[in-house]
């Protein structure tokens, strides 16, 4: 299946006024860098409705983007799957549309794509948007297992909003999820001849025929993905030792660095550098934060977080994203914003909660 790729348009958020502008090629590459200890400064925050702005995490907010008139009970500012590039772009879907922000400027948006999920390229400095077909139509007349809802496309965007140079239609029945300096990872689901049940096996994509050229996972689901990294969790199996890294450079499966506190469960946060994972730990007294450093093979514990009773992943209740090496959280039941530098070890926690409704979201901060 062929997508058109129109040139990409700078666009205001929709149903609200705002003035468009062309946003630049990219950050500039002096500021922050792996490995700076400094505390995040310009913080960017959905506060469920209107964008805010905080110099510093104590600062007051600024709010760039006030709620529009006649949606009080909408955010229309949602992103799904937010993240922040290694360019400093923040990146997420909003209406179907893959939109790349600014942190200088984040109530403007460059439209890229349509989308349905996306992610980083290997560099971090693109990125792939997944778009699909339905299977009834897509992959007509082929035996595909009853599982397969669709047939994905993918294709490469610049932050920019030129157009996209490479796109690919994986056979159907696979779904691309990641890229690594080893090509494009995406889940298989098969069906189990003896008991009809649905399986999902992380392979890796030849780069010309989209097809399997490696098994990486079998049975399992991928978590995060970040710089030369995967994490997965094996869906057999239960107990600590579950969560899966990958290293692309070494190409070698290891277990994830083990908490004292507790497991991992949940879908965390990995940095944009592949070395730390940001998840949720189960201990005996509820659910805790931690960050696993995977380089280290190490496990920092960041205290209870009440937010995660209900929903272990962070990218619910509690709102977490990875700015350069620093952590930001937001608790979107109480306003509470907390950084965590994984550098330092330091963790800061903003004194007064911020004004959140709905579903809030932390995106990112400036890295210039």
């Amino acid at each position: 299946m062929a997508v058109q790729n129109h040139p990409a348009r700078t666009s205001p958020w929709r149903r609200h006024r705002l003035t468009a502008v062309v946003l630049a090629a990219a950050l500039g590459a002096a500021g922050c860098t792996e490995g700076d200890e400094s505390a995040p400064r310009g913080i960017v925050v959905n506060l469920g409705g209107r964008i805010a702005v905080l110099d510093k995490i104590d600062s007051e907010p600024d709010i760039v983007a006030e709620r529009p008139e006649g949606t009080e009970r909408l955010d229309v500012y949602k992103l799904t799957a937010p993240r922040q590039l290694a360019t400093g772009h923040i990146v997420g879907i909003s209406d179907g549309t893959v939109v790349a922000i600014e942190p200088a400027k984040p109530e403007q948006q460059v439209l890229l794509g349509p989308a349905t999920s996306w992610f980083p390229t290997a560099d971090g400095k693109k990125i792939w948007a997944v778009s699909e077909e339905p299977a009834a139509t897509a992959c007509a007349g082929q035996q595909i297992p009853a599982s397969v809802n669709s047939r994905f496309t993918v294709t490469e965007h610049d932050t920019s909003g030129r157009p996209s140079q490479r796109t690919h239609t994986p056979q159907c029945g696979l779904q691309p999820l990641a890229e690594t300096d080893q090509g494009i990872v995406a889940a298989q689901t098969t069906t189990e001849d003896d008991t009809n049940r649905a399986r999902t096996n992380l392979v890796l994509l030849d780069s010309d025929t989209m097809t399997p050229r490696q098994s990486l996972a079998q049975d399992a689901v991928l978590l995060a993905a970040g710089g030369h990294r995967l994490i997965w969790k094996q869906n057999d199996c239960d107990g600590a030792a579950c969560m899966k890294v990958y290293d692309a450079q070494d190409k070698d499966t290891a277990n994830a660095p083990q908490c004292t506190q507790g497991e991992a469960v949940g879908r965390g946060s990995l940095d944009a550098t592949g070395r730390w994972y940001a998840s949720t730990i189960r201990a005996d007294g509820g659910y805790r934060l931690a960050v696993l450093d995977l380089d280290e093979n190490s496990c920092e514990d960041l205290g209870t977080n009440a937010a995660l009773a209900g929903n272990q992943d962070l990218d619910g209740p509690l709102s977490g994203t990875w700015s350069k090496s620093n952590l930001l959280v937001l608790d979107s039941a109480t306003g509470a914003l907390t950084s965590f530098n994984a550098v330092s070890g330091k963790q800061d926690r903003r004194p007064k909660n911020l004004n959140v409704t709905d579903d809030g979201q932390v995106w990112g901060a400036r890295t210039d």
